[in-house]
């Protein structure tokens, strides 16, 4: 890319991605505040209403890593104007959902649309800022997640309370189309990363059915014993296809990726550390909203003012991280963000049935204050561990890793609490049968929060080290 490009455009190329990223993550936010009142109104389970979320991510996950390497040969405006026509499509069906069949089909179609443009928004930006702004610019790509966080909830509990649930959908209809018509506007001029390369389908396909059997294995837990052919087949079959995926990769004729990228210690650790952390927390985004409506007994739009509480510390503290990054590193900043994390899970298996209002805001504060610190410094030293012609698909394993993390998390975490509410049947109210069971999973996560700290405390600690 040019220097005029880079140093004119640089914000309208920056607002196409960023509208997508906020879009997307309006959406699975204010979706989160309608967990529940979906599982009322369509007589569905919390394990059977989490498939709304389980299918969205297993299809992520199923395409991002070739939607980036395709991207990096076909160019970031078609990656764009694909993702964006199918996510439009897609919330049109989620909207005019009237089973949970016809919402879960929504989900999917806006899943391979969002897997599109989420999988190159970070190396887009590493690509249009200069190495010296990357920190910023990732930085801001992340204040637009929060920025979706943010709006979701208060909006999804505000249209919970006029309209029906399927009403939140029909919000990100407009956005769509004023993302389509950017896209067309400021993207045409801006070359794909790595040109000319031919597109390595046998590790796309391999590595696609590893991680959804291997994810769709965990989610069966829930259902099923561990020795349930259903279960251990799947297992079985994500093992053989991840092994067929490295294979493949360490043949130089059929690697998509390359298996030099994970000799890389900042990749590694950087990789990593976001899959567990992101495993971590979302255990706590898929029971809280419950916690909050059937434990404490609060309306919708209530449950969405506490949701807000994350995406608010997140907004503020991720650009403010990802500038100090560009200074002083990244390894201080992760491991902080990840400590506070493991600080407030623990503060959070003090919530109980009568837990002050003031206790749940701070501990959700902790929590969110820590995914604000860490996030950005994160991002940017994985993007910035790799050569410019590997930001595409890299950009796509990052967000790959950022949603096996939701898939594996949601999928853990709900089995586990079911796991725990069947023990503790008959042991008490159902509101302390409830918080008994979700002070287990906060554990569990906890203990793999751990993880990450450790990862982060290996990294490499200079901005300088990330770019060689």
């Amino acid at each position: 890319m040019t220097g005029y490009h880079r140093e004119t455009h640089k914000y309208r190329l920056f607002a196409v991605g960023a509208l997508g990223t906020f879009m997307a993550t309006l959406d699975g936010s204010i979706l989160n505040v309608a967990l529940p009142t979906i599982s009322r109104d369509l007589g569905c389970s919390v394990d059977v209403v989490a498939w709304v979320i389980l299918a969205y991510t297993l299809t992520l996950i199923s395409l991002m890593l070739v939607f980036g390497a395709w991207s990096g040969i076909k160019g970031y405006s078609f990656s764009y104007r694909f993702g964006y026509s199918l996510f439009i499509v897609g919330s049109a069906t989620c909207a005019l959902s009237g089973t949970i069949y016809m919402l879960i089909f929504g989900r999917v179609v806006q899943a391979i649309g969002t897997a599109m443009f989420a999988a190159v928004g970070p190396g887009m930006v590493t690509q249009v800022f200069p190495p010296e702004e990357r920190g910023k610019g990732i930085g801001m790509m992340v204040m637009m997640v929060s920025a979706g966080f943010m709006v979701g909830p208060p909006l999804g509990g505000f249209m919970l309370d006029i309209w029906p649930w399927t009403s939140i959908f029909v919000i990100n209809i407009p956005i769509g189309f004023a993302g389509l018509y950017m896209t067309y506007r400021y993207f045409q001029s801006v070359p794909p990363s790595s040109p000319g390369q031919e597109l390595k389908l046998k590790g796309a396909v391999s590595v696609s059915l590893g991680l959804v059997s291997g994810t769709l294995a965990l989610s069966l837990i829930n259902d099923y014993a561990i020795t349930d052919y259903r279960v251990w087949g799947l297992g079985l079959v994500s093992l053989a296809a991840l092994s067929a995926f490295v294979w493949f990769e360490s043949q130089k004729a059929s690697a998509m990726i390359g298996l030099d990228i994970f000799k890389n210690r900042q990749f590694r650790t950087s990789i990593g550390a976001m899959l567990l952390m992101f495993i971590a927390l979302s255990g706590i985004l898929i029971l809280i909203p419950f916690y909050l409506e059937q434990v404490r007994h609060f309306q919708p739009k209530q449950v969405g003012l506490y949701l807000i509480i994350l995406p608010i510390l997140m907004f503020i503290l991720a650009p403010l991280s990802g500038r100090l990054s560009d200074r002083i590193g990244y390894r201080l900043l992760t491991s902080l963000g990840v400590g506070m994390l493991i600080a407030g899970l623990l503060l959070l298996t003090n919530l109980d049935v009568d837990t002050s209002n003031i206790q749940i805001i701070t501990y959700l504060v902790v929590v969110g204050a820590g995914v604000g610190v860490f996030n950005t410094p994160n991002s940017s030293a994985l993007m910035g561990s790799v050569r410019e012609d590997q930001r595409a698909v890299t950009s796509s394993i990052l967000a790959t890793t950022r949603n096996i993390g939701m898939s594996i998390g949601v999928a853990l975490s709900t089995a586990l609490f079911a796991y725990f509410q069947i023990n503790y049947a008959g042991g008490g109210t159902a509101g302390e049968i409830f918080t008994m069971s979700y002070k287990n999973v906060i554990y569990v996560s906890a203990a793999i929060a751990v993880g990450s700290l450790m990862l982060c405390l290996t990294r490499g600690g200079s901005p300088t080290t990330a770019d060689k």
